[in-house]
This record gives structure tokens, C-alpha cells and sequence, in this order.
């Protein structure tokens, strides 16, 4: 089988950030192809070129044997290309059958809409995706699972000569997977389809690749022919480094537990979660996108409020139902998107660092300068935040300082808990190791940590213990002396 499409010395950075670094492979017409690798190993990144999201940094693509340069959507549709995202960029407010047909010249009949087209190309696709569901219907009263199909049958239907499916199955249940899986292999069998195919599932993996390209920290590692490879051997080709235990494996764990969860669920997010957070202690949480690790962390600030279950904070019941009543019971959140869900853009450094503590810092109706001042005089040489001025906008600090003053914002607050979802992500090596010291001294305080991340080296270098969640359960927990990338990615995959 002969090169269809080839990487040649493909790097791509973001700033100092380099998400693809020479990478180099080839794909053949009509296999499946496989991309293995963890969280941030570069699948993304690659997928985002052959969508024309972006242009490689260096090195150039191949179709054919022939250069080819993929500068827009468009120019990649062109191509051949179909790319169904992880997230579900449907138009909520429209039909099934206008959701399908949209932007495509097939749904138009002269200069009218043709309906009647539409509607019944779209009553045949949903029957072959095994869907009781009518073309009239918006796409926004679907579920999160059906709008994941209604997206798989869209580029399906205009037959793509190379389909890429990124975690296309991480909402559906095992029947709709099965029915995804038979149309992929007809698709491949009957159009000599291409299908460029990432999913976490080994299990997925293994049934339907010919062959799998593993990544590895923005590298190209190899390419294998999956009927030679185990699920352990591609754990092991995705991990495969020496991890640094070296520092920061003192604990402060105590045997007092802060909090307990019991029972957590919520349909279609986690089941039946239990667990315990100690006083000093550094909880990891580990697992793959979709594994429902965050949606646990809001659901416990109470911003995304369980189905069922009970959570307790010394020993006693509480009910929270809002973010307000989870500060009151002394819980800070740290979210995942910093930009978007942390920073206050419009305030200056000093204003966000004390949001959350501005009543204490009053005198009268007016804040006490003088004792702001002095605040921020200590926050700074706390958390070793580097800011020019503190009334310039938290927009000019870098990204590691910004997540210092979320920090020091949310300890102003004297939480006994503080949960962190992806506390370094898009931050640089130095500020990182700054992070993970700060953590390591609020732990020493006594308080308790949970901490969310999809890096693991840094949740072995962290964590006391680490819970690994797969599909919205728990499949295991590690202490520091047996978690291993290895085993983590083992749970993290449900190989048994």
C-alpha cells in the first residue's frame, strides 16, 4: 500500500511552546490509522494542520507526492479532508436535516431550499446510525451523545476521501459505538476511505486500526501494525520516560480527613463517586478528556449540582448549591480556563488578587489603600509574583504569573480545601516548578488539595495519591509509592 499522505519534518510552535517537533510518517490510502498518545503529545496539533486551523511552523505536508499547503478550512474540505471534532460544533438552534446540509450546495434546488431533498438523504442517515430521532428536529434537544452522532453522520454523508475522527465515541454507549465502528469499516471497504482515527480507548484502537503512529511529548515516536501490538505495548510506547522523583516527595498528609464524598452522581457526566481528602494532604485526579474529572470538581464548588450522593466536611453533612455556599465552607476552586474563568480582564493585578477579600480591606464604604498595599506586598513575596506595576492590567503578566495571582486570590480566602484543575496548563517550566512549590507550602499549612491534571509527571511528582477515573468512574487509586505512569495509564484506559 503506497504513501497517501506524508509528514515531512513537521514542527509546530505556539510561542515558546513547541506542540509538534520534526515530526516525520506517512499514511496510506484506505487503512485506518491510528494516533496513541497522552494528553499533549501533539494528536491535536496535527489534526488542527490537516484541518487548516493552522500552518505548520517548519517542514511541509504530502498528498500524492505532492506538496500541498492547508491555509483554511476550505482549502482542507478541498482536499478531501472531513474532520469531526471532539467538541460538537453544531448549530443548536437548527434541524437535523439543516445541520447536515449546511453549507453544502446539495441543499438547494435553484434558488430555493430544496426540504424535501434534505429531509429524506437525512431520514436515511439516521436510520443507518440506528437513530429514532426525525430530521425536523433541533439539534439542541438531542442529546450530548445523539449531537456526536449527528456530527459523524454529517461527514459521513458526503463521503470524504480522508475522514479524521478525534475521540469520536467518547459520549456514545457500547451500541452506538458499534454502529459507528460498521459504517467506518464500510466506508473504508466499499470508497477506499482514509480514516485518520484518535481515541484514548485502546479497545478502539485495537478492533479497528491497521496501523498506529504513538506520540510522545510533541514527538513521533513509531509507527506499528496494530496486530503487532498489545494495549500494554502501546501504554508503554505512549509513557516510555524516566520520570524525575527526585523532589518535592515530602508529605504532608495527616489522618484527619476534611472532607468526604459519597455517592456523587450525574447522568451522563460520573457515577457513584466516593472518596476522602485529608488534612495536608495532595490528592491527584487522573484520566483522559471525557473522563468526568472536572464535572466532579464543579460539582463539589457546587456549580455543577449532582444527581445524588452526600458530601461531608469534618465529619458533618453539607449542602452546597452554589459556588457562595462552597467559599462559606471554606472551598476554593482554581478553574481549568484561566483566561476565561479566573482572570478578570478589565481589573488591574491587585484587583484580582483580592477580589475575594475587598470587605476585609475596607475602611468605611472605601478600601484602605494603605492596607491593600500592604496585602499585595505580601502576596508578592509569597508567591514570588513578578509584576511591574500592580495597577497594570493582569493581562500584561505572563501565564505563570497570572496563575500565581489566581493562587494567592483563592489562599486570601483561608480555604481548608482548595481543588486546582490543571493548575500549570499553558504556563513554562520555571513558573511550573514555582506552582508545584506553592502547592507543596499551602499542603504544609494543612490544607487540602485536589489537583486535576492530564500531565502526569506531574501528578507523580505532587500527589500523595491519585484517583484514576475512566468514563465517569473511578477504576483505581494509587498511593505515591505504587503510581507509575504505567499503571495510571492502565486505569486511565480500563485495561483489565
Amino acid at each position: 500500500m503506497s504513501s497517501y499522505i506524508e509528514f515531512q519534518h513537521i514542527t509546530k510552535q505556539f510561542g515558546g511552546t513547541v506542540a509538534l517537533n520534526d515530526v516525520s510518517f506517512e499514511i496510506r490510502k484506505g487503512e485506518v490509522h491510528c494516533l496513541c498518545g497522552e494528553n499533549g503529545a501533539g494528536k491535536s496539533t496535527l489534526i488542527n494542520l490537516c484541518a487548516g486551523v493552522f500552518l505548520p511552523t517548519k517542514g511541509q505536508i504530502l498528498m500524492d507526492g505532492k506538496p500541498v499547503s492547508i491555509n483554511s478550512v476550505q482549502q482542507s474540505e478541498k482536499l478531501g479532508f472531513s474532520v469531526v471534532h471532539q467538541e460538537v460544533p453544531l448549530c443548536m438552534n437548527m434541524s437535523i436535516a439543516h445541520n447536515i446540509f449546511l453549507g453544502s450546495n446539495l441543499r438547494t434546488k435553484g434558488i430555493f431550499v430544496d426540504e424535501k431533498f434534505m429531509q429524506e438523504k437525512t431520514q436515511e442517515l439516521l436510520e443507518e446510525f440506528q437513530l429514532k430521532l426525525k430530521p425536523e428536529q433541533l439539534v439542541g434537544t438531542l442529546s450530548i451523545a445523539e449531537q456526536s452522532i449527528i456530527q459523524i453522520a454529517k461527514a459521513v454523508y458526503f463521503k470524504p476521501q480522508i475522514l479524521i475522527l478525534d475521540e469520536p465515541t467518547a459520549a456514545l454507549t457500547n451500541d452506538q459505538r458499534e454502529v459507528m465502528y460498521r459504517i467506518v469499516r464500510k466506508l473504508v471497504r466499499e470508497n477506499q476511505t482514509t480514516v485518520l482515527y484518535v481515541s484514548h480507548r485502546l479497545e478502539e484502537v485495537m478492533e479497528l486500526g491497521d496501523r498506529a503512529s504513538i506520540f510522545r511529548d510533541g514527538h513521533y515516536i513509531t509507527t506499528r501494525q496494530i496486530k503487532d501490538l498489545t494495549m500494554d505495548d502501546i501504554v508503554t510506547l505512549m509513557v516510555g520516560r524516566a520520570i524525575d522523583r527526585s523532589a518535592g516527595n515530602e508529605s504532608y498528609a495527616t489522618n484527619e480527613v476534611l472532607m468526604e464524598v459519597k455517592g456523587f452522581s450525574k447522568a451522563r457526566q460520573f457515577q457513584n463517586i466516593s472518596f476522602q481528602l485529608k488534612k495536608g494532604e495532595i490528592l491527584g485526579f487522573a484520566g483522559f478528556v471525557g473522563a468526568g474529572r472536572t464535572e466532579v470538581l464543579t460539582s463539589i464548588f457546587g456549580e455543577n449540582r449532582p444527581d445524588s450522593g452526600e458530601l461531608f466536611i469534618h465529619g458533618e453533612k453539607v449542602n452546597i448549591r452554589s459556588a457562595a455556599d462552597a467559599i462559606k465552607n471554606r472551598i476554593s476552586m482554581i478553574p481549568e480556563s484561566r483566561r476565561d474563568d479566573a482572570l478578570i480582564a478589565q481589573m488591574s493585578v491587585q484587583q484580582n488578587a483580592q477580589v475575594t477579600i475587598m470587605d476585609r480591606l475596607k475602611k468605611g464604604l472605601l478600601i484602605d489603600k494603605k492596607k491593600s498595599s500592604e496585602v499585595m506586598d505580601g502576596m508578592m513575596k509569597k508567591y514570588a509574583i513578578k509584576a511591574g506595576n500592580v495597577n497594570d492590567s493582569i493581562m500584561t503578566l505572563s501565564g505563570g504569573n497570572q496563575q500565581k495571582v489566581v493562587i494567592a486570590r483563592w489562599i486570601a480566602n483561608e480555604p481548608e480545601i482548595l481543588m486546582c484543575d490543571e493548575p500549570t496548563r499553558g504556563i513554562d517550566v520555571g513558573a511550573k516548578a514555582e506552582v508545584y512549590d506553592i502547592l507543596r507550602s499551602i499542603a504544609k499549612e494543612g490544607i487540602g488539595i485536589i489537583v486535576v491534571s492530564s500531565e502526569l509527571p506531574e501528578l507523580l511528582a505532587l500527589c500523595d495519591r491519585i484517583i484514576v477515573m475512566h468514563e465517569g468512574r473511578i477504576t483505581g487509586e494509587l498511593t505515591r509509592a505504587e503510581a507509575t505512569e504505567q499503571e495510571i495509564m492502565r486505569y486511565a484506559a480500563a485495561i483489565k
